[in-house]
Order: C-alpha cells, then sequence, then structure tokens
C-alpha cells in the first residue's frame, strides 16, 4: 500500500503545484492590467481591485502550508522571526492607538504579506515558467506601447490618460504633454514593467535557449517587441528607466566576462550599437526637445538623479534622532496613510515621513526593527545574487544575473513599502530568479 500511496502522493503535489504556479500567472496579470480595471472598466471598485491580488497569495500560502511548498533556510528562518517581532510590535501598536487598525493592517500587507512568495517559488516555479512569464511581459508590450504613444499625443482630458478618480492628480512631462501610465495607475509602476521588459530583451539576446523558448516560430515578434520597449523608454518621460537600463547593461557585460564568451561580447556590441542609433533617431524628435525640458525643470527641483540615487543611502542617518524607538507606527507614512489622514485633501502636499525608503522604515518602525528589516531585503539581494552567480557559473545562464541587475534597485532601497507595484514586482521578480536559476 506504501508503494501505492507514494505516487499517488507524488501526482496530487504536482497537481497543486501547478495550481500554484496557476496563481502565480494570474497575479502577474493582475500587476501588468488591474489598472485597466481600476481606471476605466470599473473605476468605482477600484480600491477593492487595488487588493484582488491578496486573495491568491492567502490562496498559495494555504496549499504551500498543506503540501510542504515552503523552502527552508537561513533566510526563512529569519524571515519567520521578523513575523514574530512585527507581532508583538503591531499588538502594542493597537493596545496604544486601537484608531489607527486600517492604517497597520496596510502596512503588515506591505511588509510582511508577498515576501514568503520567494520561499514557495524556490519549490514550485520551474525554469519553463520563467520562459512563460518572459512572453507575457514582452508580448504585452506590444499593445502597451500602442497605449503608450496615444497617452503621450493625447491631452491631459483624455480618455486615455484618465486617472483612478475624475479630479485624480496627473502628471506632466510639459505643457500638455502627459508621462504616460501605461496600464498602470501611476507612473512608477510604467517605469518598472518597461524597466522589466528592457531586462527580459537582453536575457532573450544573451540566452539562447530563452530566445528560443520566447521566439520560436514568431521571430517577427521579437523586432516588434525590441521597437516597442524603445517607444516606450523614449516616451515614459522619465530618467529613472535609464538607469534601470544601465545596471541591467552593467550586469550583460559582467555576464559576458565571467563566461568569456565572445558571442555574448558581440551580442552586448550590437545592442549598445542599436541603443545608439536609436537615441539618434529619436534626438532628432520633438519628444527629445521635451524630456530634455523635463530633465532641466527636474533637476532645478529635485537635483541631479545621481545625486538623489546617492542620498537615498544615507539619508536615514538624519532622521535616526527624530525617530521614535519603536517608530510612529507601521505603515503611518504610506501612501494609504496619507489618503486617510488628508481625506483625499492636500494633493502633492509631500509625503507624511519621508519619500526615500530606508528614512520612512526608520520613521515607521523606529531603528532596532527598521535596522531587521533593511537587513532582510539586502540578505535576501545577496542571496540572490549568489544563486545567479552559482547558476551562471554551473549552467551557463545568464538569465537570473541579468533579472537580478533589474531587481536590485528595487530590492536593496525601492519603495516596496509604500508603492504597490514597486512591491509586487520587487517580490515575483526575486521569484522568477529562483526559478531561473533551476536547470528544468
Amino acid at each position: 500500500m506504501q508503494s501505492l500511496a507514494n505516487p499517488e502522493l507524488s501526482s496530487l503535489k504536482e497537481r497543486y503545484r501547478k495550481r500554484v504556479v496557476s496563481a502565480f500567472v494570474l497575479i502577474y496579470l493582475f500587476i501588468l492590467f488591474e489598472g485597466v480595471l481600476r481606471k476605466w472598466l470599473l473605476p468605482g471598485l477600484s480600491s477593492a481591485i487595488y487588493f484582488i491580488k491578496d486573495p491568491i497569495v492567502l490562496y498559495i500560502y494555504w496549499y504551500a502550508f498543506r503540501f510542504g511548498f515552503f523552502s527552508k533556510n537561513l533566510l526563512s528562518a529569519y524571515f519567520v522571526m521578523l513575523l514574530v517581532v512585527f507581532f508583538v510590535l503591531v499588538s502594542a501598536f493597537l493596545l496604544s492607538s486601537p484608531e489607527g487598525l486600517v492604517i497597520y493592517g496596510y502596512g503588515v500587507r506591505n511588509y510582511l504579506l508577498y515576501f514568503p512568495l520567494i520561499f514557495v517559488a524556490g519549490k514550485t516555479l520551474q525554469l519553463a515558467d520563467v520562459y512563460r512569464f518572459a512572453r507575457i511581459t514582452l508580448f504585452a508590450a506590444i499593445p502597451i506601447s500602442v497605449l503608450v504613444v496615444m497617452q503621450y499625443s493625447s491631452g491631459p482630458q483624455a480618455f486615455v490618460n484618465k486617472g483612478i478618480g475624475d479630479d485624480d492628480f496627473i502628471f506632466m512631462i510639459a505643457d500638455g504633454v502627459v508621462r504616460p501610465y501605461g496600464t498602470f495607475t501611476f507612473t512608477a509602476g510604467h517605469v518598472v514593467y518597461v524597466s522589466a521588459c528592457f531586462a527580459f530583451l537582453v536575457a532573450a539576446i544573451f540566452d539562447r535557449a530563452l530566445f528560443r523558448a520566447v521566439f520560436a516560430g514568431r521571430y517577427l515578434l521579437f523586432p516588434v517587441s525590441a521597437i516597442s520597449v524603445a517607444v516606450m523608454c523614449f516616451l515614459t518621460g522619465s530618467r529613472a528607466i535609464y538607469a534601470y537600463a544601465a545596471i541591467v547593461l552593467l550586469a550583460a557585460l559582467m555576464v559576458a566576462l565571467i563566461k568569456k564568451s565572445q558571442r555574448n561580447l558581440l551580442s552586448l556590441f550590437f545592442l549598445v550599437a542599436a541603443l545608439f542609433v536609436s537615441l539618434l533617431i529619436f534626438m532628432s524628435s520633438d519628444s527629445y526637445q521635451i524630456l530634455v525640458e523635463r530633465n532641466r525643470s527636474a533637476v532645478a527641483s529635485e537635483g541631479s538623479p545621481v545625486t538623489r540615487a546617492f542620498s537615498s543611502l544615507y539619508a536615514f542617518t538624519r532622521v535616526i534622532d527624530d525617530a521614535p524607538l519603536w517608530g510612529h507606527g507601521i505603515g503611518s507614512g504610506t501612501n494609504a496613510a496619507s489618503a486617510i489622514l488628508r481625506a483625499g485633501r492636500e494633493q502633492g502636499a509631500g509625503f507624511l515621513l519621508a519619500e526615500d525608503e530606508w528614512s520612512r522604515i526608520i520613521l515607521e518602525l523606529g531603528l532596532p526593527i527598521g535596522a531587521l528589516f533593511i537587513l532582510f531585503r539586502i540578505f535576501l539581494l545577496i542571496w540572490l545574487l549568489l544563486k545567479a552567480y552559482k547558476a551562471l557559473i554551473r549552467q551557463g545562464t545568464g538569465v537570473p544575473l541579468l533579472l537580478c541587475g533589474f531587481l536590485a534597485p528595487i530590492l536593496f532601497n525601492g519603495v516596496m513599502t509604500m508603492q504597490g507595484t514597486f512591491l509586487a514586482f520587487g517580490v515575483f521578480y526575486a521569484c522568477l530568479i529562483l526559478a531561473a536559476c533551476k536547470k528544468t
């Protein structure tokens, strides 16, 4: 009987593993397209749709507990310790300020709900699933790029540029020129998505198996996808998108040098040449002049992007003395807290606590627990980088390291605990990196 039971159990686990993978696919589709529901199809249910992924995440955890799909390692043990610490902290917040229940609940969601997906992905997602997500990402870029062109060419009052609410604030590149959001509700989500597209494009160029899996029999879709991604890069009006691209290209150079691959070096040379030609073509357009003006105004008001990037690494030292030992309360510096406390007033009035991630975490949680959470994310990034490096050395695949190039700035100190799309992309691509490290 035992010999019969084991194959049956294995078959059952495989069936539910596939269900978990299907749930991951559904989550990713909502990441990419929930903005369509929130802005255009069901704007009255926008707030509810924002949380539409959460029940799917809990569904994944249910099957992970039932069938042992959670990876057990030092990092997962560290996270369990964080869960205990956060439980005590949130309990103390509720006892002292029970009126903050909604804000604390939202904070717990952002800090704790999504990260365990990474430990599930290690035992459920496979290399073939990475190829599937690459197809979804790059093929979706084609219609989304058409939408971006329409948004860029239309005025702020156009239906394609509609925000979540009728009076929602619309970001502009210049007078009369909207910063396209694509299918997302905010420009940050669109920037991260386009950067992910660029990472997958470079990975497809570097990895034959990925290229064949995504474009086999559909080779015309490769240049179409590449042009679509280039169009979105140039019209998005974001400086951050070029920083993401530069880091991915740096990761590509590392892959080529570590593998000592002439093919990869040649591919990188032609890729950079193609990007340079694309930039020259773009510089001859009116859109380039608009972007230049936008950059000048941004530098005047915000400083250079390099200065801002480096300042986010030490800005938290300025708030340590101001932060209570146990913080102002988990979630108290998020957009949700701003909406609740300001009751929809004072749009653009600034951040409640801090703009950069580490400063806000310290102010929300206090230095001891805030530092524990920041270290968890740093350890997680180092763990993924080591796994990606081992996959490159042992299996010759550079896909994990290239995806790490995209993920690194998000996971290191991106606003994952404040901005829902950053959180979703950060956790999801960590899952894909683990799957890409597998042989099958």
